[in-house]
Protein backbone atom coordinates (compact mmCIF):
# COMPACT_ATOMS: atom_id res chain seq x y z
CA UNK A 1 0.00 0.00 0.00
CA UNK A 2 1.29 3.39 -1.25
CA UNK A 3 2.19 5.55 1.87
CA UNK A 4 0.72 9.16 2.29
CA UNK A 5 2.37 12.31 3.86
CA UNK A 6 0.26 11.75 6.80
CA UNK A 7 0.90 8.01 7.07
CA UNK A 8 4.66 9.31 7.12
CA UNK A 9 4.40 11.32 9.55
CA UNK A 10 2.02 9.09 11.88
CA UNK A 11 5.31 6.89 12.39
CA UNK A 12 6.65 9.69 13.74
CA UNK A 13 4.77 10.27 16.08
CA UNK A 14 4.77 7.04 17.42
CA UNK A 15 6.54 6.00 20.85
CA UNK A 16 9.22 4.58 20.61
CA UNK A 17 9.21 0.49 20.89
CA UNK A 18 11.34 0.65 23.70
CA UNK A 19 8.90 2.69 25.73
CA UNK A 20 6.86 0.40 25.67
CA UNK A 21 8.94 -2.21 26.85
CA UNK A 22 10.38 -0.42 29.82
CA UNK A 23 6.97 0.60 30.87
CA UNK A 24 5.83 -3.30 30.52
CA UNK A 25 8.69 -4.06 32.81
CA UNK A 26 8.04 -1.48 35.14
CA UNK A 27 4.50 -2.27 35.51
CA UNK A 28 5.65 -6.04 35.65
CA UNK A 29 8.09 -5.39 38.65
CA UNK A 30 5.74 -3.40 40.60
CA UNK A 31 2.93 -6.51 40.01
CA UNK A 32 5.26 -8.82 41.03
CA UNK A 33 6.51 -7.00 44.29
CA UNK A 34 2.95 -6.21 45.21
CA UNK A 35 1.97 -9.89 45.09
CA UNK A 36 5.17 -10.93 47.48
CA UNK A 37 4.42 -8.02 49.58
CA UNK A 38 3.10 -9.06 52.88
CA UNK A 39 0.67 -6.24 53.54
CA UNK A 40 -1.05 -7.13 50.35
CA UNK A 41 0.05 -10.85 48.88
CA UNK A 42 -3.39 -12.38 50.84
CA UNK A 43 -5.71 -10.09 48.91
CA UNK A 44 -4.56 -11.57 45.43
CA UNK A 45 -3.39 -8.01 43.41
CA UNK A 46 -3.42 -7.72 39.72
CA UNK A 47 -1.23 -4.72 38.45
CA UNK A 48 -2.68 -4.09 34.38
CA UNK A 49 -2.27 -0.95 31.81
CA UNK A 50 -5.04 1.39 31.10
CA UNK A 51 -5.06 4.53 29.16
CA UNK A 52 -2.93 5.29 25.92
CA UNK A 53 -0.33 2.65 26.83
CA UNK A 54 -2.89 0.23 27.25
CA UNK A 55 -4.67 0.83 23.70
CA UNK A 56 -1.10 1.57 21.61
CA UNK A 57 -1.98 5.39 20.99
CA UNK A 58 0.92 6.86 23.31
CA UNK A 59 2.84 9.64 21.56
CA UNK A 60 6.31 11.02 22.01
CA UNK A 61 6.24 14.05 24.32
CA UNK A 62 6.74 17.66 22.82
CA UNK A 63 9.49 18.10 24.77
CA UNK A 64 12.17 15.19 24.88
CA UNK A 65 12.96 15.71 28.09
CA UNK A 66 9.52 15.32 29.22
CA UNK A 67 8.32 12.23 31.08
CA UNK A 68 5.77 9.35 29.88
CA UNK A 69 2.14 9.06 31.74
CA UNK A 70 2.01 5.17 33.00
CA UNK A 71 -1.72 4.57 33.98
CA UNK A 72 -2.33 1.24 35.80
CA UNK A 73 -4.71 -0.21 37.71
CA UNK A 74 -3.84 -2.48 41.27
CA UNK A 75 -7.03 -4.77 41.65
CA UNK A 76 -7.54 -6.35 44.53
CA UNK A 77 -9.21 -9.84 43.87
CA UNK A 78 -10.43 -11.56 47.01
CA UNK A 79 -10.70 -10.68 50.75
CA UNK A 80 -12.62 -6.93 50.18
CA UNK A 81 -15.01 -5.36 49.14
CA UNK A 82 -17.15 -1.67 49.90
CA UNK A 83 -19.12 -3.32 52.67
CA UNK A 84 -15.70 -3.96 54.96
CA UNK A 85 -13.46 -1.43 54.05
CA UNK A 86 -13.99 2.52 53.72
CA UNK A 87 -12.30 4.17 50.39
CA UNK A 88 -9.96 6.09 52.35
CA UNK A 89 -8.48 2.49 54.55
CA UNK A 90 -8.34 1.14 50.83
CA UNK A 91 -6.30 3.43 49.25
CA UNK A 92 -3.86 3.61 52.54
CA UNK A 93 -3.47 0.19 52.21
CA UNK A 94 -2.31 0.08 48.69
CA UNK A 95 -0.10 3.11 49.42
CA UNK A 96 1.72 1.15 52.36
CA UNK A 97 2.54 -0.97 49.75
CA UNK A 98 3.70 0.74 47.13
CA UNK A 99 6.01 3.11 50.02
CA UNK A 100 7.58 -0.31 50.82
CA UNK A 101 8.21 -0.91 46.59
CA UNK A 102 9.63 2.80 46.57
CA UNK A 103 12.14 1.97 49.49
CA UNK A 104 13.60 -1.56 47.94
CA UNK A 105 13.81 -0.16 44.67
CA UNK A 106 15.47 2.84 45.81
CA UNK A 107 13.38 5.36 44.00
CA UNK A 108 14.17 8.56 45.48
CA UNK A 109 11.35 10.86 45.57
CA UNK A 110 8.04 9.53 47.88
CA UNK A 111 5.05 8.73 46.62
CA UNK A 112 2.16 11.77 45.28
CA UNK A 113 -1.11 11.47 46.15
CA UNK A 114 -3.65 12.30 43.29
CA UNK A 115 -7.54 12.21 43.66
CA UNK A 116 -7.94 8.84 42.28
CA UNK A 117 -4.34 6.94 42.49
CA UNK A 118 -0.84 7.27 43.64
CA UNK A 119 1.96 8.81 41.54
CA UNK A 120 5.46 6.68 41.38
CA UNK A 121 8.34 8.98 39.93
CA UNK A 122 10.94 7.92 38.16
CA UNK A 123 14.19 9.77 37.50
CA UNK A 124 16.01 7.30 35.41
CA UNK A 125 17.21 7.13 31.50
CA UNK A 126 13.35 6.70 30.49
CA UNK A 127 11.62 9.09 32.96
CA UNK A 128 7.83 8.02 33.76
CA UNK A 129 4.92 9.24 36.27
CA UNK A 130 3.06 5.41 36.91
CA UNK A 131 0.03 6.45 38.08
CA UNK A 132 -1.63 3.43 40.05
CA UNK A 133 -5.33 3.35 40.46
CA UNK A 134 -6.48 1.01 43.73
CA UNK A 135 -9.33 -1.30 42.70
CA UNK A 136 -11.56 -3.77 44.68
CA UNK A 137 -14.48 -6.03 42.59
CA UNK A 138 -18.24 -4.89 41.81
CA UNK A 139 -19.96 -5.77 45.03
CA UNK A 140 -23.31 -5.34 43.08
CA UNK A 141 -22.88 -6.38 39.73
CA UNK A 142 -26.74 -6.67 38.61
CA UNK A 143 -26.73 -2.93 40.10
CA UNK A 144 -23.96 -2.03 37.21
CA UNK A 145 -26.29 -4.06 34.27
CA UNK A 146 -29.41 -2.39 35.29
CA UNK A 147 -28.02 0.70 34.69
CA UNK A 148 -26.10 -0.07 31.33
CA UNK A 149 -29.44 -0.95 30.32
CA UNK A 150 -31.09 2.07 30.81
CA UNK A 151 -28.45 3.65 28.56
CA UNK A 152 -29.03 1.39 26.08
CA UNK A 153 -26.09 -1.06 26.05
CA UNK A 154 -25.89 -3.95 23.62
CA UNK A 155 -26.83 -6.78 25.87
CA UNK A 156 -24.91 -9.03 24.13
CA UNK A 157 -21.54 -7.72 25.99
CA UNK A 158 -23.07 -6.93 29.14
CA UNK A 159 -21.66 -9.95 31.24
CA UNK A 160 -18.65 -9.63 29.47
CA UNK A 161 -17.97 -5.90 30.51
CA UNK A 162 -19.44 -6.21 34.19
CA UNK A 163 -16.72 -8.72 34.72
CA UNK A 164 -13.72 -6.46 33.78
CA UNK A 165 -15.81 -3.89 35.70
CA UNK A 166 -14.55 -2.55 38.93
CA UNK A 167 -15.13 -0.22 42.39
CA UNK A 168 -12.55 2.99 42.51
CA UNK A 169 -11.67 5.66 45.09
CA UNK A 170 -12.00 8.81 45.02
CA UNK A 171 -10.98 11.30 47.68
CA UNK A 172 -13.66 14.30 47.09
CA UNK A 173 -16.56 11.97 47.67
CA UNK A 174 -18.42 12.61 50.49
CA UNK A 175 -18.68 9.17 51.99
CA UNK A 176 -14.43 8.64 50.87
CA UNK A 177 -13.99 7.85 55.12
CA UNK A 178 -17.62 5.87 55.65
CA UNK A 179 -18.35 2.54 55.05
CA UNK A 180 -20.50 2.49 52.09
CA UNK A 181 -21.74 1.12 48.77
CA UNK A 182 -21.28 4.46 46.79
CA UNK A 183 -18.15 4.13 45.44
CA UNK A 184 -16.88 5.41 41.56
CA UNK A 185 -17.04 2.47 38.87
CA UNK A 186 -14.41 2.17 36.28
CA UNK A 187 -13.65 -0.49 33.35
CA UNK A 188 -10.49 0.52 31.52
CA UNK A 189 -10.43 -2.76 30.30
CA UNK A 190 -13.59 -2.97 29.03
CA UNK A 191 -13.18 0.37 27.23
CA UNK A 192 -9.82 -1.36 25.60
CA UNK A 193 -11.70 -4.11 24.12
CA UNK A 194 -14.24 -1.73 22.85
CA UNK A 195 -11.48 0.21 20.73
CA UNK A 196 -10.06 -3.19 19.89
CA UNK A 197 -13.02 -4.01 17.93
CA UNK A 198 -13.07 -0.53 16.40
CA UNK A 199 -9.72 -1.05 15.18
CA UNK A 200 -10.16 -4.43 13.63
CA UNK A 201 -12.33 -3.21 10.82
CA UNK A 202 -9.09 -1.52 8.65
CA UNK A 203 -7.07 -4.40 9.58
CA UNK A 204 -6.91 -7.02 6.38
CA UNK A 205 -7.27 -10.52 7.26
CA UNK A 206 -6.42 -12.05 3.93
CA UNK A 207 -2.91 -10.91 4.15
CA UNK A 208 -3.06 -10.64 7.97
CA UNK A 209 -2.95 -13.74 10.06
CA UNK A 210 -5.93 -13.00 12.55
CA UNK A 211 -4.55 -15.34 15.45
CA UNK A 212 -0.96 -13.99 15.02
CA UNK A 213 -2.97 -10.21 14.96
CA UNK A 214 -4.56 -11.09 18.48
CA UNK A 215 -1.51 -12.50 19.60
CA UNK A 216 0.43 -9.14 19.51
CA UNK A 217 0.56 -6.05 22.45
CA UNK A 218 -1.69 -3.66 21.21
CA UNK A 219 1.29 -0.82 20.75
CA UNK A 220 3.03 -3.59 18.26
CA UNK A 221 -0.51 -3.86 15.81
CA UNK A 222 0.28 -0.32 14.58
CA UNK A 223 -3.34 0.17 13.49
CA UNK A 224 -5.10 2.64 10.96
CA UNK A 225 -6.95 3.88 13.84
CA UNK A 226 -4.04 3.91 16.51
CA UNK A 227 -2.63 6.23 14.46
CA UNK A 228 -5.38 8.30 13.62
CA UNK A 229 -5.55 9.06 17.27
CA UNK A 230 -1.93 9.92 17.73
CA UNK A 231 -1.66 12.36 14.27
CA UNK A 232 -4.69 14.03 16.33
CA UNK A 233 -3.46 13.83 19.95
CA UNK A 234 -0.39 15.43 18.71
CA UNK A 235 -1.86 18.71 16.63
CA UNK A 236 -3.78 18.99 19.84
CA UNK A 237 -0.26 19.22 21.81
CA UNK A 238 0.84 21.65 19.49
CA UNK A 239 -2.18 23.84 18.99
CA UNK A 240 -2.45 23.78 22.95
CA UNK A 241 1.05 24.16 23.73
CA UNK A 242 1.70 25.51 27.15
CA UNK A 243 -2.20 25.43 27.12
CA UNK A 244 -2.38 22.04 28.42
CA UNK A 245 -5.82 22.73 30.86
CA UNK A 246 -7.67 24.15 28.76
CA UNK A 247 -6.80 21.16 25.77
CA UNK A 248 -9.67 18.90 24.62
CA UNK A 249 -8.86 15.40 26.82
CA UNK A 250 -7.57 12.92 25.71
CA UNK A 251 -10.62 10.34 25.93
CA UNK A 252 -12.72 12.55 24.12
CA UNK A 253 -10.30 12.36 21.15
CA UNK A 254 -9.94 8.71 21.17
CA UNK A 255 -13.60 7.57 21.55
CA UNK A 256 -15.41 10.08 18.82
CA UNK A 257 -12.54 8.88 16.46
CA UNK A 258 -13.12 5.19 17.27
CA UNK A 259 -17.16 5.98 16.76
CA UNK A 260 -16.19 7.92 13.66
CA UNK A 261 -13.81 4.85 12.51
CA UNK A 262 -15.08 3.34 9.25
CA UNK A 263 -12.48 0.93 8.23
CA UNK A 264 -10.21 3.00 6.31
CA UNK A 265 -7.21 1.61 4.96
CA UNK A 266 -4.95 4.47 5.67
CA UNK A 267 -4.26 7.41 8.11
CA UNK A 268 -4.88 10.39 5.43
CA UNK A 269 -8.76 8.98 4.33
CA UNK A 270 -9.28 8.35 8.26
CA UNK A 271 -8.41 11.40 9.64
CA UNK A 272 -10.20 13.38 7.00
CA UNK A 273 -13.49 10.94 7.82
CA UNK A 274 -13.10 11.33 11.36
CA UNK A 275 -12.52 15.25 11.90
CA UNK A 276 -15.77 15.72 9.39
CA UNK A 277 -17.71 13.68 11.88
CA UNK A 278 -16.61 14.14 15.23
CA UNK A 279 -18.68 17.13 15.66
CA UNK A 280 -21.86 15.19 14.66
CA UNK A 281 -21.42 13.00 17.35
CA UNK A 282 -21.78 14.52 20.50
CA UNK A 283 -24.97 14.12 22.46
CA UNK A 284 -27.14 17.56 22.22
CA UNK A 285 -26.34 20.34 25.16
CA UNK A 286 -29.35 19.25 27.12
CA UNK A 287 -28.22 15.75 27.23
CA UNK A 288 -26.80 14.79 30.72
CA UNK A 289 -23.72 13.29 29.39
CA UNK A 290 -22.12 14.80 26.04
CA UNK A 291 -19.42 12.34 25.39
CA UNK A 292 -20.68 8.93 27.22
CA UNK A 293 -17.90 6.16 28.06
CA UNK A 294 -19.11 3.61 25.91
CA UNK A 295 -18.68 0.75 28.69
CA UNK A 296 -20.52 3.13 31.22
CA UNK A 297 -22.32 5.63 29.21
CA UNK A 298 -23.85 7.38 32.39
CA UNK A 299 -19.56 8.63 32.42
CA UNK A 300 -19.35 11.64 31.25
CA UNK A 301 -15.88 12.20 29.44
CA UNK A 302 -17.05 15.72 28.88
CA UNK A 303 -17.99 16.97 32.35
CA UNK A 304 -15.95 19.64 32.72
CA UNK A 305 -17.53 21.09 29.95
CA UNK A 306 -20.53 22.30 32.29
CA UNK A 307 -18.16 23.89 34.54
CA UNK A 308 -15.99 25.42 31.93
CA UNK A 309 -17.85 26.29 28.48
CA UNK A 310 -14.87 27.63 27.25
CA UNK A 311 -13.05 23.39 27.04
CA UNK A 312 -16.54 22.95 24.28
CA UNK A 313 -14.73 25.71 22.39
CA UNK A 314 -11.55 25.15 22.06
CA UNK A 315 -12.61 21.57 21.12
CA UNK A 316 -14.44 22.94 18.00
CA UNK A 317 -11.96 25.13 17.42
CA UNK A 318 -9.41 21.91 17.68
CA UNK A 319 -11.47 20.27 15.05
CA UNK A 320 -11.68 22.95 12.44
CA UNK A 321 -7.73 23.98 12.37
CA UNK A 322 -6.66 20.33 12.43
CA UNK A 323 -9.03 19.88 9.65
CA UNK A 324 -7.65 22.77 7.62
CA UNK A 325 -3.91 21.91 8.50
CA UNK A 326 -4.43 18.00 7.83
CA UNK A 327 -6.18 19.04 4.21
CA UNK A 328 -2.96 21.33 3.88
CA UNK A 329 -0.73 18.45 4.45
CA UNK A 330 -3.00 16.46 2.25
CA UNK A 331 -2.88 18.62 -0.86
CA UNK A 332 0.49 20.07 -0.92
CA UNK A 333 2.19 20.20 -3.92
CA UNK A 334 5.84 19.46 -2.68
CA UNK A 335 7.99 17.75 -0.09
CA UNK A 336 9.15 21.06 0.99
CA UNK A 337 5.07 22.12 1.41
CA UNK A 338 4.76 19.12 3.66
CA UNK A 339 7.78 19.47 6.03
CA UNK A 340 6.55 23.02 6.90
CA UNK A 341 3.55 22.22 8.04
CA UNK A 342 4.69 19.39 9.71
CA UNK A 343 6.99 21.32 11.45
CA UNK A 344 4.93 24.06 12.68
CA UNK A 345 1.68 22.36 12.72
CA UNK A 346 2.97 18.79 14.24
CA UNK A 347 6.50 19.73 16.05
CA UNK A 348 7.99 17.23 13.67
CA UNK A 349 10.94 17.55 11.51
CA UNK A 350 10.91 15.32 8.56
CA UNK A 351 13.38 14.84 5.44
CA UNK A 352 13.20 13.43 2.00
CA UNK A 353 14.83 9.83 3.22
CA UNK A 354 11.32 9.18 5.09
CA UNK A 355 9.40 9.10 1.63
CA UNK A 356 12.75 7.35 -0.22
CA UNK A 357 10.94 4.38 -0.49
CA UNK A 358 7.26 5.40 -1.07
CA UNK A 359 5.76 7.01 -4.27
CA UNK A 360 4.51 9.41 -1.71
CA UNK A 361 6.36 11.80 -4.47
CA UNK A 362 4.35 10.61 -7.48
CA UNK A 363 1.06 13.16 -6.40
CA UNK A 364 3.20 15.99 -5.68
CA UNK A 365 2.94 18.89 -8.84
CA UNK A 366 4.50 21.96 -9.99
CA UNK A 367 1.77 24.14 -8.89
CA UNK A 368 1.92 25.88 -5.71
CA UNK A 369 0.14 24.12 -2.75
CA UNK A 370 -3.77 25.08 -2.25
CA UNK A 371 -3.91 26.62 1.38
CA UNK A 372 -6.65 25.64 3.44
CA UNK A 373 -7.08 28.01 6.54
CA UNK A 374 -9.39 28.44 9.25
CA UNK A 375 -8.73 32.01 10.59
CA UNK A 376 -11.66 31.22 13.21
CA UNK A 377 -14.70 29.02 13.74
CA UNK A 378 -18.28 29.68 12.48
CA UNK A 379 -20.47 31.77 14.28
CA UNK A 380 -22.64 29.30 15.35
CA UNK A 381 -20.13 28.12 18.22
CA UNK A 382 -18.60 31.51 18.75
CA UNK A 383 -19.34 33.41 22.46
Amino acid sequence: MTKTAIDIMAENIELPEQCYETAKLRYEDLGAFLCDDENLSKYNPKIFPQGSFRLGTAIKPLDGKADYDLDLTCRLEKGLNTTNITQKDFKMLIGKSIDNYIQKRGIKENKEEKRRCWRINYQDNVGFHMDIVPGIPLQDKQLFIESMKRYGMDERYLNKLVDMAYNITDNKSNNYEQISANWNISNPEGYAKWFEEKMKMGVDFKVFNESRYEELPSFKRKTVLQRTVQVLKRHRDIMFKNKDNLKPVSMIITTLAAMAYNGEKNVEDSVINILTKMETLLNNKTSNTRVPNPTKPEEDFADKWKENPDLEKNFYAWIWQAKADLCNVKEASSLNAVFDKAQHKFGLILNESMFANTSSTMKFVSQQPQRIEVAEPPKSHRS
